[in-house]
């Protein structure tokens, strides 16, 4: 059936957007008055052991994210976190919109918070939350649409086989030490903000 489909079987590499290192800005102009701030920071590779890094972090990060800038600061009503992956480039994406705060403050606090996540590895029991966030990727309960997106990124990032099995076995290895390191190039922007 695939081969009556119109088109041209791509047979290289889907290329990757390029790695800026370091913190840049976008500015769109918008007709509210509140501002939102957007923080997306891509995994420094397109290596498996990246994306399992930055998976788990989002993982810690999410709960935390919420409680500090929504419920301790209060300031906004529109604040998340999560794992995102965009033209197969996995990232972390922060995001405030607030009726008080201006873009730079709120900036300030995603960049405060971020700063923050040697402390919450420190802190995690790190074997129960790699243990949970690798049964979300066990291919028996991921449903159709899901691992469909699941394997596309992983297609785009330029992964091969069954991605959810490589991304379980890349979440156990992880330990305190590699996730530690990955914070820290994730704090220095190496995969860029």
């Amino acid at each position: 059936v695939l081969n009556a489909v119109p088109g041209v079987q791509r047979t290289s590499p889907h290329d990757l957007p390029t790695i800026r290192a370091g913190k840049h800005r976008v500015t769109q102009a918008s007709s509210s008055s509140e501002d939102a701030v957007l923080v997306f920071c891509p995994a420094p590779t397109s290596a498996i052991e990246d994306e399992a890094a930055w998976r788990l972090l989002a993982h810690l990060a999410q709960a935390p994210f919420y409680q500090r800038l929504r419920v301790e600061l209060q300031l906004g009503y529109a604040v998340f976190s999560g794992l995102r992956q965009i033209d197969g480039r996995t990232g972390l994406l922060f995001g405030v919109q607030s009726p008080t705060s201006s873009a730079q403050q709120l900036f300030a606090h995603i960049e405060a918070f971020i700063g923050k996540l040697p402390q919450l590895v420190r802190d995690a029991d790190l074997p129960e939350q790699t243990k949970a966030l690798a049964a979300q990727f066990e291919p028996s309960s991921l449903p159709e649409q899901q691992r469909a997106d699941l394997q596309w990124q992983a297609h785009l990032a330029g992964h091969q086989g069954d991605h959810a099995q490589t991304l379980q076995q890349a979440l156990s290895n992880l330990d305190t030490h590699s996730l530690l390191a990955s914070a820290d190039q994730l704090i220095s922007a190496t995969g860029g903000w």
